[in-house]
């Protein structure tokens, strides 16, 4: 994204900069910690989750007719294809005879028909029954009314959106003024790259925490990124239900005075949209970091993808090199050494009944804020 675009926010981060300070709440905050252990309440938020627009792929994974992905979300097994007709669509992956699952690779290409291994009904690519054997066994079978179970699949800024029960509104409603930045940032041409998923014993919530705070980048990155970050300074700033954030890297006061238009902003600053519920979209300087949080079946357990998104499929080894070292140095040192342990480790001291709630700094006011979204939609949705 070109600096001009956040002008405002890097004027407002250059203050901070000059003042030695970040965002900060009047005071500090006592956060109790029971929630972290609440069974009740991860059902209450497995259910928000069923009801609101996640990020589940990329576009760039279907990318032609028949192309397609399996997703296992919530205990359940969804088929994410794209039809003839080009839409991209996603159906729960089971047979309509008797629910055996569907599909059973992860991915594939150019698929016109998915024919279920137990007893060979087939549908096409657009979830369609289209053929049944022996179907003179069956009394007034209704092929048209037994297609595949189908999930509220929406297509919008390079990525797939779904909602798995009830009625959604449209991605740019659901993002309010998010819905502008990523339609500038032009992500439906981008690529792939990488994509892994992990299982770690935490909260869902403890590494979308790390995203909202820079007050741990100097001690827990020490060996990672901290150096590029001025300490303890962050900007924030919340959309609705959704939160942007920016941390300046040590050379943003090269900004100052300095012609923003072909400027790109992560080469000065990190932003970083928290799309609510789940998603951190960190914009590196020549790579999108894509992680979203699922929870786990228990309150101290989740799983965490993370996507890496490059402006172009690379050609060369010297293209794919460099998006190597970024993986490298992010997701198997700062997010899988650094966050995911530390999440761990917060999650084994609540455990072990060490901490009755966590104490937060006022620079740390954001997970408060996070929290607290949570907590309302709860509220909302009566669950």
């Amino acid at each position: 994204m070109k600096a001009e675009y956040y002008k405002d926010q890097v004027a407002h981060l250059l203050r901070m900069v000059e003042q030695g300070h970040g965002d900060e709440a009047e005071s500090s905050h006592k956060m109790p910690v029971a929630q972290f252990l609440d069974q009740n309440r991860l059902e209450r938020e497995q259910q928000m989750f069923k009801r609101l627009p996640l990020i589940i792929g990329h576009s760039s994974q279907i990318k032609g007719a028949g192309d397609y992905f399996v997703k296992e979300l919530d205990g359940r097994s969804w088929l994410v294809v794209r039809g003839k007709d080009g839409e991209a669509r996603a159906f729960l992956n089971y047979c309509q005879h008797r629910g055996t699952k569907l599909v059973h690779d992860s991915a594939g290409e150019c698929k016109k028909r998915f024919v279920c291994p137990y007893h060979a009904w087939t549908y096409n690519n657009q979830g369609d029954l289209i053929g049944v054997p022996r179907s003179d066994l069956f009394t007034d079978l209704d092929k048209s009314s037994l297609g595949l179970a189908t999930g509220n699949l929406q297509e919008a800024h390079g990525f797939l959106w779904l909602t798995q029960e009830g009625s959604s509104s449209t991605i740019g409603e659901y993002l309010g003024e998010l819905d502008q930045d990523l339609a500038t940032m032009d992500l439906e041409g981008y690529h792939l790259y990488f994509d892994k998923t992990r299982e770690i014993n935490s909260n869902w919530k403890f590494p979308i925490f790390a995203f909202l705070e820079a007050y741990h980048l100097a001690s827990l990155h020490k060996e990672s990124i901290g150096e590029f970050f001025v300490e303890n300074v962050a900007h924030s700033e919340l959309l609705g239900r959704h939160i942007r954030s920016f941390v300046p890297r040590r050379n943003i006061t090269e900004l100052t005075d300095a012609d923003l238009t072909n400027i790109n902003i992560s080469e000065y600053a990190t932003p970083t949209n928290i799309l609510f519920p789940n998603v951190c979209m960190i914009e590196h300087p020549t790579s999108m970091s894509v992680i979203s949080m699922f929870p786990g079946a228990t309150p101290g357990t989740s799983s965490w993808r993370h996507m890496l998104l490059t402006p172009e499929e690379p050609q060369t080894d010297a293209q794919r090199g460099h998006y190597d070292k970024t993986i490298a140095v992010l997701d198997g040192m700062t997010y899988e050494k650094e966050d995911f342990w530390v999440s761990e480790q917060s999650q084994e001291g609540i455990n072990a009944g060490a901490i009755d709630f966590f104490t937060l700094s006022k620079n740390e006011y954001m997970i408060k804020v996070f929290n607290d979204l949570v907590n309302q939609h709860l509220t909302d949705l009566s669950l």
